[in-house]
Parts: C-alpha cells; structure tokens; sequence
C-alpha cells in the first residue's frame, strides 16, 4: 500500500466525521476534495501534487489535519505489520539494491509567445546539481530501475510523448528526454514534471510560465513588469516581493541582488474577493482588540470576554492563515528551506492587491517541524511601496533621504466623537523629542479643516503627524475615509488634490505618519487604488505610516515614540518600525502588529537631524 492509497483509505475513515472537524467550511473543502480523490484513484502513480494539495486544504483547520495524520500512520503501520508476517523466518531476504542520489536537471523556457509552433523541454538527472535547472529537486533512487517522467503541461499542447523513460548511468549524468509542447491558452502555467520508479513516485518538480500573446525572443526570460527604481548609491532591499492582481489570481515575483535574480510563482486563485476576506479579517481584529471572542459576538450575539493569551493566539491563527491560503506553495517551500538566512534581511512589498495586510503573514511548516515566533513584520526588516502605473497609483522610487526640519502635529480636540486622552500627551512628547534634536515645530494653534488644508497648501512643513480618530469606509476609500480634525471635521483623500499640495509633496518628499485607527487601509476606488497611502505616496510623499486597525491609546504613543526616538538616532526606517513594534509587543494588545509602513525599508533621515 502506497502514500497516496493510505491518504485515500484515511480520508474515507474519516469521512463521516469531517463534517464536525472542519466546521462551517466542510461543504467548500468536500468540493474541493472531490476531484482530487478521483483524480489519485484515477492516476495513482501521479498522485503527488493531488495529495500535497488536499493537506494543503487541511493544513487550516488543525483538529481534522492531525486526525487524518494519525489515521495515515495507524494505516500505514497496520499495512507494514501485514508485510513482517509474510516474510518466512529462516530464510535469507535479498539484499535491497544500494540507493543512488541524483539531481533533476530541466532546462525549459519561462516565457512563451501563443504563436510558437514549438517549445523544447529537457530533462536530464545528473550526478551532481546543477547551477542553471529551472527546477532543482533531490532524488533517491534504485540505480536497477529506470525513472518514468510524465509531463502535465496545462494550457499546452503536447507534441510528444507525456511519459518517458530515463535510464540510470552509474556515476554520471543520464542521456536527456525530450518534451515537445505548442503553447494553447495565453496566461500563468505551471509545468509538472512527476518522477516515478516502478508505481512508486520519487519526486516532483514544478516550473511556472507565461504563455504571452506577444511575440518574445526565444530564450528570453521573463522579467517582472513596473520595475522599481532605487536612488542610486542607496543600498537596495535584500528581498523585494511582489504581489499583482491578475484575472482574479495573485501573482508572487520575488526580486534580489537589486534585481539581478528574480523568480515568478505560479498564481493563486481567489475563489473570493479579496474586499469581503478583509472586511471579515479587520472586524475579527477589531473584536480581539477589545478581547472578545468574534466567533461568540457573530453567531450568538453575545459578547464574551477572552483572555490575553487567547488573543495573542488568535491573532497567531489569523497571520497563519494569510499564509496557508495566500502564498504560493513554491515560495513557501523556498522560505522554508532558505528561512535561517531570511531572518533580519529587509524586505520590500509592492502590492497591486489593495486590502490584504501582508505584515501578518506568519510562516509555518504544515508537517509540524517548524513555526516563526513572529510575523513577517516581526522577523523582518519589513515596509511596503506603491509602485508607479498608469492610473496615478504609486510613486517610482522610494526616497532614501528623508527630512525632519519642519514637524507638523496635529492633536484635536472634539465635540461630538470622544476626545482621545492620550492625543495631546502624544504631541507634546513628540515636539520635545524633536525639537531636542533641532526640529522646529510648526504646529497650527488648532487643527482645523480650513487650517490644514492652508497648511498643507502653504508647504511649510516636511514632515506631518496625526494623533487623531480615523475610519476606513470600504465603499469609498477616498470620499468617506477620513482623518478627523477639530470640530469633528472630516480630512478626507481626496481633499488632498490641488497643485500646491502636490508641488510641495513632488518637490520635497515629505513624511506622514497618521496615528489613527484603520487610516493605513486601502480599497479600490473608482480608477485606481483608493486610500491615504497611494493618494499621499502617489503624490509624492517620501513616507507614510498608519493603523490598518483600531490600536489602543498608550500603545499607539509608546508605538510613535520609540519609532521616532530610533529615527532621529539615524536607524533606519524599517529598523526603527521593527524596534518600535516589539517594544510595545504586550500580552492581549494586537496593536504591535497593525501599523502599516511605506517607504524604502534602508531609508534614514538627513544628516542634519543630529542631537542638539
């Protein structure tokens, strides 16, 4: 009895039970696991990729994925029992053949045009691994056994045969194997290449490609779209990720070395809009904040208070799975294998999605070896960008020079929303910080709608920060979202427009830093991206921080100190955001996770900000 026969024996064990492990999801996942069971009873000898994607359905739901582990293992264990007592006591077994390792070696195009009549793939095993194949995996094979491969190639059309045979060669590379495909559909593919000895499956490897509808020179990689430009003689980000909205799948291309290396992942289809998941995410959030259980309040409609632990955790489960659903399973794979040398680099996320909080993301390894003690934005030295594009999002380059000459902070006060107690206590902490270290403060005697805008029109000011209320308003990022000012007036992005402000925003690269609830949330608004972020970034704007939930007052001030005290200490402003995070990291308090951060993540203020 093979893997895949025990996963499907475990599965039907459990069938009658699954319904009260998995919950409210069952239908969705019985639908989802219902071509996949066919598809191994279908082609047991290929089940490698429908196995890993059906624990990959589990992986989210903890209760059902361990009872179906242990009901493989009990399987898997009974199955070997049966085998020990049919062997004859007494009489020597063969001896197993030595194993062999050997390397997949594929050389295959990553970008295709609809027009080719015909594309090459090769496929060698070598000896040794290989520096240039489009897919490196490990091998452990029987040297007497020749290695079947089979090609499933969707959107392609093969020209010859699926399943071919490699012959082992004792201490060198096998001769190659040739795939012929014509490209059928334009769009993101992923080549599966399954390797199998006898019925027993060895290994799997998988390449991506774009087939285009434009002609593209052979050979030619593809190279991901909208590049960013860094100032020149600034130090680049380790990683930059990004992260685009195509055809209702995102789509992943991971950039180092300034761009010298990069991959693109194959996509992840969203089966629901990315608007309503996070809608449902920030309001299960905004229930942690205030430590009640959003399970309780949605379904009973009663409020039960949950302990501070239980927050921390659910908050854990949340970021767990932004990473189970959202990530591609190669870059997963690439992170757990590489996640030593991950730690500490900085990373740069550049999103055409909109609503998802990508700081959150929490790896973890689905077969129990390993989890992050934190989220990306705990681990990493993590901020986001606006790439630029034609429908006025997002800036070219991110500054790596910033200016603190000239600070603006606005602390009002209301009448008829609840005066925050912590709000002028934040902005008289903040002008002393800053003037300690030769800041001028140009604050307005009261932060008026009328008084703001003359401010933010006039452009005396390089830097601005907010200790104020906020709200998001998903139907309209830009008209309804606001930052409320004095006399309970409502600073919306969109008043934001106008040449003066986006001279002053294009000629000096201000910062702004929005301590309110919800402000570093984004959505689509009618063209293109709306929220504070792009409408300031898109400007001009050389930083922006803010919430992209509700934060707790004492929080939000010890979370600006400490990120200002670092920053006029010349960190970095990915150092400075990770310092203030963990120094504020509390039992029960999610507000170390919800700021939001765009900039460069090597960005540091000018010289000139020098204790005075």
């Amino acid at each position: 009895m093979n893997d895949y026969e025990t996963l499907l024996q475990a599965i039907e064990q459990l069938w009658p039970e699954l319904p009260a492990l998995i919950g409210a999801d069952w239908p969705q996942l019985a639908a989802q696991l219902a071509p996949l069971l066919a598809q191994i009873r279908s082609d047991p000898a290929n089940g490698a990729v429908p196995a890993a994607q059906i624990m990959m359905l589990f992986a989210p739901h903890d209760e059902a994925r361990i009872r179906l582990i242990m009901t493989r293992q009990d399987l898997q264990e009974a199955a070997e029992r049966e085998v020990i007592k049919g062997f004859t006591f007494g009489v020597t077994q063969p001896a197993a053949p030595a194993l062999v390792t050997r390397y997949t070696d594929i050389a295959c195009p990553r970008r295709v045009w609809l027009g080719a009549q015909r594309i090459t793939v090769v496929v060698r095993l070598t000896v040794n691994a290989p520096q240039a194949s489009a897919s490196l995996q490990t091998l452990t094979l029987d040297p007497a056994q020749p290695v079947q491969v089979r090609l499933t190639a969707p959107n392609f059309i093969l020209l010859s045969p699926p399943l071919q045979p490699i012959e082992i060669l004792p201490q060198a590379d096998s001769a190659p194997v040739v795939f012929d495909l014509r490209p059928d559909v334009v769009g993101h593919t992923t080549l599966t290449f399954d390797f199998a000895q006898g019925n027993q499956p060895v290994g799997t490897a998988t390449v991506p490609v774009e087939i285009t509808a434009y002609q593209v020179i052979e050979g030619d990689e593809p190279r991901p779209a909208h590049s960013l430009t860094f100032q020149p003689g600034l130090t680049p980000p380790d990683l930059v990720l990004q992260i685009a909205l195509e055809k209702d799948a995102l789509v992943f291309t991971l950039l180092r070395e300034g761009g010298a290396w990069w991959r693109t992942f194959p996509p992840v289809p969203l089966q629901q809009g990315s608007a309503s998941f996070a809608i449902d995410l920030y309001r299960s959030i905004a229930n942690l904040v205030d430590a009640e259980d959003p399970t309780v309040q949605a379904v009973l409609g009663t409020r039960l208070t949950i302990p501070a632990e239980d927050v921390d955790r659910r908050m854990k489960k949340l970021g767990q799975n932004l990473w189970a659903m959202l990530l591609p399973d190669e870059l997963k794979a690439l992170y757990a294998a590489e996640r030593a040398a991950w730690a500490n680099k900085t990373l740069l996320i550049l999103s055409d999605e909109p609503h998802l909080p990508w700081e959150l993301v929490w790896p973890y390894d689905s077969a129990g070896q390993w989890s992050d003690d934190a989220p990306w934005c705990g681990t990493l030295l993590m901020t986001r960008w606006l790439r630029k594009d034609g429908r006025g999002n997002g800036n070219e380059m991110p500054p790596g020079a910033l200016s603190l000459s000239r600070l603006v902070v606005l602390a009002p006060a209301y009448s008829l929303l609840s005066n925050l107690e912590g709000a002028q206590r934040e902005r008289d902490e903040l002008v002393d910080l800053a003037v300690s270290y030769g800041v001028q403060a140009v604050s307005p005697a009261e932060p008026t709608w009328g008084g703001v805008l003359d401010l933010l029109e006039g452009g005396d000011y390089d830097w601005l920060h907010a200790a104020a209320h906020g709200n998001f308003h998903a139907a309209s990022p830009d008209g309804d979202s606001a930052l409320w000012l004095a006399h309970d007036r409502a600073l919306t992005p969109q008043d934001l427009a106008g040449p003066e402000i986006a001279a002053h925003l294009m000629a000096v690269r201000p910062g702004f830093f929005f301590n309110a609830c919800q402000v570093g949330r984004q959505g689509w608004a009618l063209t293109r991206i709306g929220g504070f972020a792009n409408r300031l970034i898109g400007a001009g704007a050389g930083l922006f921080i803010a919430p992209l939930w509700e934060v707790l007052d004492d929080s939000a001030l010890a979370f600006a100190r400490e990120f200002y005290s670092a920053l006029l200490d010349q960190k970095t402003v990915a150092d400075a955001a990770r310092s203030a995070r963990l120094a504020i990291r509390a039992a029960g308090d999610p507000t170390w996770l919800a700021y939001t951060v765009y900039a460069h993540p090597n960005a540091r203020l000018r010289r000139e900000n020098a204790p005075g």
